[in-house]
């Protein structure tokens, strides 16, 4: 199957995978090890309100709320203005799936012709692939590229998640399994048509998330 593919930066995502680098801690950013990842993400939910600062790399912002796994406990409308400051200033945003900013967010990656990740996440288990599905259907209405995310504990979880590759997707699509198979989708899935997947530069920040630098070893 042929896989949608979607401009990012100055290159075409959704071809050739690419490996995402997680910064999560202020001190990462102050060399960033180039080598060991395409696309660094900016975790702005852990690091914190800092500058956004111009790396060589293509970049990512995410402020992650607590309830999708990340540390954002403020209101949730407090975030639009750090999404519309890094929309003028990174390559992509992600807004998760659920979020009521969803809308809001997507009209804002429009405006300033950038990227958006909606990212679906499920910390508890591999959820049936009808669901799955729908999710993929509804988040190609509003972002560039899908991401779903969910806990796989079993090769059924794997074989659900494979399945999604079988899928028609209007956006690039980016699967990740989280949990004891983490690894294991991060390298497998990329070569099935996954056009991200995420390792971490300083330290996990999801469950079985590897360093970028191993998953650059297969994907560099």
């Amino acid at each position: 199957m042929i896989r949608a593919q979607t401009r990012f930066g100055n290159f075409m995502l959704g071809g050739t995978p690419r490996v995402v680098g997680c910064i999560s801690a202020p001190a990462t950013l102050a060399q960033v090890p180039t080598p060991d990842c395409h696309i660094v993400e900016l975790r702005l939910d852990l690091l914190g309100r800092i500058a956004l600062p111009a790396l060589a790399q293509p970049t990512i912002a995410t402020v992650r709320l607590a309830s999708e796994g990340g540390q954002w406990t403020q209101p949730d409308p407090d975030r639009l203005p750090l999404f519309d400051a890094a929309l003028q200033c990174c390559t992509a945003a992600d807004i998760e799936f659920r979020s009521p900013l969803l809308e809001k967010v997507s009209v804002l990656a429009v405006k300033y012709q950038k990227a958006l990740i909606i990212s679906y996440h499920d910390f508890e288990k591999t959820p049936p692939l009808d669901e799955l599905r729908s999710v993929m259907a509804k988040a190609a209405n509003y972002g560039t590229v899908v991401k779903i995310a969910t806990l796989a504990k079993t090769e059924d979880d794997l074989a659900t998640l494979r399945a999604l590759f079988r899928e028609n997707c209007s956006a690039a699509l980016c699967v990740l399994g989280m949990g004891p198979l983490s690894k294991q989708t991060r390298l497998e899935f990329p070569k099935l048509g996954s056009c991200l997947t995420y390792g971490y530069l300083d330290r996990p920040i999801a469950p079985g998330q590897p360093a970028a630098r191993e998953l650059m070893a297969s994907f560099g």
